[in-house]
């Protein structure tokens, strides 16, 4: 029986690891598990078997009075722990399995590794907040979350129908090889590593901030240090196997996201209708939704608040306008009641609060203007805001649409042409099994989203019974607690000061409010848990994917093909391990700077993805007319146009370079709507050039 070592797979000493260097695969006798035809579904079942259990444990530990933090730490620590065993025990060097898993994995595992590496921290933890939030149609001016459930699970019938069959066809081991390939060009697999570093870096960095934002909550370390917590496990899932670990787990990160999501959902809907059917009862509890959001918008004390919110907009508009003239009057004003707070010998916190102020802070006109903008925005988001989930109504076609319908064009297109989703159709032995994993992928996700869906209908329901309506110093429970975590999941600002709180008052942050769902339902805080260790499952199989592809297309695309094209085998593997590691801890760093809300970048990762590699799949798979002049022009034309859009529309660049989103925005599109205008100028000069250069040719 051969000898391999545990942690890097040789079957004899390396130097590349601290156990061959100590001998250790000489003494070592261990076979990869994963070579065993009888261990796919074993694995899976054992894996199920045993959430289950420690779900049961930990609830027999809450009851017996163990500390919450120590039942969801437990969490963590047993998770990280199980996907690290799985990639140790999945370990190789060979290329063939290190890049495309052998091309041996079932349409059953590769689907289910497929909905893992989908399902990312944005979906999953975030997902139910915006349903929550915004509702399902969103608010007449910007979309709902159905456009991010219809975008999302449309783009997998694409990636079926269009591309899974013919990628597995080809036999590359990336896009950019695929596309390099395709046209014989190495211009084209150059740009096409780069476009792909770039989509995925963006979806990784907000993948690393999930899982910082996961492990902080459970274990009360800082989020700096629960980012580089969670980033070894990462590492121990990626690092060893390559698409091979990543796979298997996946297969078991799978188990544990949905085990968590339906878990939950049954749990909730137990709680409040006395059935464990979450989608039933989110229908039975949505009259009583509308009703009450039917009083509270005829409520004259909200009414009030809405009033009080749009005196402060109409301000706040006027101070943006003349920022100069503005700061001075406000700086006085501050000064007069700060030294009237000294005088009448107010408390330290007083005082320091009437310092606050932005206009007596900031030095910077331009970063007064940033944050009455930013004040601005909260402000709109809580007059505008749906109560329940009623459609807006709507005189005509809207802005809303608009935006409705080219974030679902964007997510739809995105989700098809993802690199990091792509490449799972090299892993399948047939066509058929890639087109049959996708069915499974999506059949998972389905299931995933409707629970994310009726948890977000059930949290309204709490929402508006128990907190509208509440005195201030009389709050819920609940309440009380997610102000005062440290990463606060709710805020309420009391408007028109009458002590009451008014549904406008409130702020529910989308990006981590999931993880209150079992404070906010009254269930046992094992569920915290439990759903904290699906959300840690949903980044780490998602930041795997991506780490994966980041690394592949420097070394394989970039460095292999045009420095060493006849480099040997095990360098290949070995120099990709370690640019993965070294992608991992830059996406950490950027990570910890603590970047915008997590939907905003993902879905800006989709309209790159979309721009640059739709296009030019598209043609060239379906048109033999297309060639590397037209792939060129699509993937640049389409990159440039999305990126430009976004960066016009950031307000950081807005503020620097004074510009107004009504001389930027295009058609009143959102920037996260980028690919609608990339997309079509990718595929029209696509065409364009490809007909132009064979012209020119002949």
């Amino acid at each position: 029986m051969p000898r391999y070592c545990i942690f890097c797979g040789w079957r004899k000493p390396c130097l590349f690891c601290t156990c061959c260097s100590l001998g250790g695969a000489r003494k070592l006798r261990i076979r990869p598990m994963m070579r065993l035809k009888s261990w796919p579904w074993r694995l899976l079942l054992l894996s199920f078997a045993g959430l289950v259990v420690l779900t049961l444990l930990l609830l027999l530990a809450d009851f017996a009075g163990v500390p919450k933090g120590v039942v969801n730490g437990f969490f963590l620590v047993v998770s990280i722990i199980g996907y690290a065993v799985i990639g140790m025990f999945c370990r190789t060097t060979t290329p063939e399995e290190y890049f495309v898993a052998g091309r041996r994995i079932s349409a059953p595992l590769n689907g289910m590794a497929t909905a893992a590496d989908w399902i990312s921290a944005a979906s999953f933890i975030g997902l139910t907040g915006l349903l929550l939030s915004d509702g399902f149609v969103g608010d007449g001016q910007h979309p709902g979350g159905l456009a991010y459930l219809l975008g999302w699970t449309g783009g997998f019938c694409l990636l079926g129908f269009l591309f899974a069959a013919k990628l597995n066809l080809s036999q590359s081991i990336t896009i950019p090889d695929f596309l390099g390939r395709r046209f014989d060009s190495a211009a084209v697999r150059w740009f096409a590593a780069w476009g792909a570093i770039l989509c995925s870096s963006i979806y990784l960095v907000a993948q690393i901030y999930g899982i910082g934002l996961v492990a902080s909550m459970l274990s009360g370390l800082t989020f700096e240090l629960g980012v580089f917590l969670a980033l070894g496990g990462v590492l121990l899932c990626s690092f060893l196997g390559g698409m091979r670990a990543v796979t298997w787990t996946q297969g078991v990160q799978c188990v544990v996201i949905v085990v968590s999501m339906v878990v939950l959902g049954m749990a909730v809907s137990f709680k409040t209708q006395g059935h464990p059917f979450v989608t039933i009862a989110a229908a039975q509890s949505l009259p009583e939704i509308q009703q009450r959001a039917k009083q509270i918008e005829t409520d004259p004390a909200e009414l009030s608040t809405r009033d009080v919110i749009s005196l402060r907009m109409s301000n706040l508009d006027v101070k943006i306008a003349e920022p100069t003239y503005a700061r001075e009057v406000e700086r006085q004003a501050v000064a007069r009641q700060v030294a009237r707070a000294k005088a009448e010998g107010a408390s330290l916190r007083e005082i320091q609060k009437l310092e606050a102020n932005p206009a007596w802070r900031e030095t910077s006109v331009d970063r007064l203007v940033g944050a009455w903008q930013a004040e601005r925005e909260v402000l709109a988001e809580a007059i505008y805001r749906p109560v329940g989930f009623q459609v807006p109504l709507l005189n005509g076609w809207n802005q809303g649409w608009f935006n409705s319908l080219g974030l679902v064009f964007c997510l739809m297109l995105g989700t098809a042409a993802l690199p990091h989703i792509l490449v799972r159709s090299y892993t399948t032995s047939t066509p058929a099994e890639a087109q049959r994993s996708v069915v499974w992928a999506l059949g998972i996700i389905v299931v995933v989203y409707l629970c994310a869906s009726a948890l977000a209908v059930l949290l309204k329901s709490f929402v508006l019974t128990e907190l509208v309506g509440s005195h201030l110093d009389q709050l819920p429970d609940w309440a009380d607690r997610l102000k005062l975590r440290k990463l606060a999941l709710l805020s309420i600002q009391d408007y028109n000061q009458d002590g009451i709180v008014q549904f406008a008052d409130i702020r529910l942050f989308n990006d981590y409010l999931v993880l209150g769902v079992p404070e906010i339902t009254h269930i046992s805080s094992v569920f915290t848990g439990l759903l904290a260790a699906g959300a840690l499952a949903a980044a780490l199989s998602t930041a795997d994917g991506l780490l994966l592809t980041i690394s592949n297309a420097l070394a394989q695309d970039l460095y292999f093909q045009t420095a060493e094209p006849n480099a040997p085998p095990l360098r290949r593997v070995m120099l990709s391990k370690i640019l993965l590691m070294v992608v991992a801890l830059m996406a950490a760093w950027f990570a910890t700077n603590r970047p915008v809300s997590i939907l905003f970048w993902v879905t800006c990762a989709f309209s790159l993805a979309a721009a640059t590699f739709f296009p030019v799949l598209l043609l060239g798979i379906y048109w033999r007319g297309m060639n590397r002049v037209g792939a060129l022009m699509a993937m640049v034309s389409g990159l440039v146009v999305t990126l430009y859009y976004i960066a016009v529309n950031h307000p950081w660049l807005q503020m620097r370079f004074q510009l107004q989103a009504a001389d930027t925005l295009w058609f009143g599109l959102d920037p996260v709507c980028a690919g609608v205008f990339g997309v079509p100028v990718g595929l029209l000069l696509g065409v364009a050039g490809s007909k132009l250069s064979n012209t020119l040719k002949n």
